[in-house]
């Protein structure tokens, strides 16, 4: 999936999302997801579906979940020196 112009997503062969819809609630504990629909019947007749869309699947859709700001910067601590060399410490 590749991003694409006003926050919808386009799919490789070209596709654009038809609609989207975040779900989820907010600080229940779990993080929201974007959900991106398309068109499943272009998907049936894209040359690129296998892999990507299943047969006898009546909706395609693309979920990116939504992390909060502290997911976010634990994200990016985990990927500094600092916390590479601690974790090979242990």
């Amino acid at each position: 999936m590749e991003s694409s112009h006003a926050g919808m997503f386009v799919c490789k062969a070209g596709h654009g999302a038809v609609r989207k819809a975040q779900q989820g609630t907010k600080n229940v504990g779990k993080n929201p997801e974007t959900t991106y629909y398309f068109d499943s019947e272009k998907c049936k007749r894209s040359p690129l579906s296998y892999g990507c869309f299943k047969p006898g699947r009546s909706s395609k859709t693309y979920s990116i979940s939504i992390k909060s700001t502290a997911h976010t910067q634990h994200s990016e601590f985990q990927k500094s020196e600092y916390f590479k060399t601690k974790a090979r410490e242990r």
